[in-house]
């Protein structure tokens, strides 16, 4: 969790983190948020990624909630159900929202290294906009699920799934979403990785061992 509590920085604006937790990792043979880097679960690396600003911090998932109690993160259900896709896990997370949080930042389980002030620096931008929905953009990439999203966005998401439309970007356009543009770091190529399979697992891992500044 948030060591400041459930507010940050940006004019005292109320953060939740979602870390996306619902894909089945086939490719990685299942069982992803479990799968390690150094030890550490790619669950137990993306929940300290949002906890830095974000409060409260929640998981999504269709597995039984038991299955992430070691975390200290409340576990949702995608809506309207599960299959959906991506889309389906935000909009759960944005129906969970409690009172006084308007601001959502997910923060996809196989992609465990993000800017430590990544949530802030996409709701502040978001906010300067006057926007309800921003991405992050690194180097020539775009990384739709690294995303902040504001509670009014739900009926948009809501709408798309209805219409079997479950594309990431098609929500993020709907809401004219700004990019925001992360720079590439000397010597370390692990921000921002996707770790699909294995083999990406055990890329990031040398990766990481070879980060400048920081280790796991």
């Amino acid at each position: 969790m948030s060591n400041s509590g459930p507010f940050n920085a940006i004019n005292d604006v109320a953060i939740a983190g979602l870390v996306l937790a619902g894909g089945e990792g086939r490719r990685m043979g299942g069982d992803k948020p479990f799968r390690q880097i150094g030890g550490r679960p790619l669950i137990a690396m993306a929940v300290e990624n949002a906890g830095r600003h974000c409060d409260p911090v929640m998981i999504s998932s269709n597995q039984p909630p038991e299955t992430f109690a070691a975390y200290e993160a409340n576990v949702v259900a995608d809506i309207p159900k599960a299959g959906q896709g991506p889309l389906g896990g935000v909009l759960g997370g944005l129906t969970a929202l409690p009172d006084g949080v308007d601001w959502l930042v997910t923060f996809p389980v196989d992609c465990p290294v993000v800017p430590d002030d990544m949530a802030v620096k996409l709701v502040s931008a978001a906010l300067d906009a006057g926007v309800r929905a921003a991405f992050a953009r690194h180097g020539d990439r775009d990384h739709y699920l690294s995303s902040a999203w504001h509670r009014e966005s739900a009926p948009v998401i809501a709408k798309l799934l209805a219409d079997d439309d479950r594309r990431v970007r098609a929500p993020l356009q709907a809401l004219d979403a700004v990019a925001v543009t992360f720079p590439r770091q000397e010597g370390d190529l692990s921000i921002f990785a996707n770790a699909n399979t294995i083999d990406d697992l055990a890329e990031l891992e040398k990766m990481l061992a070879a980060r400048p500044s920081k280790g796991l």
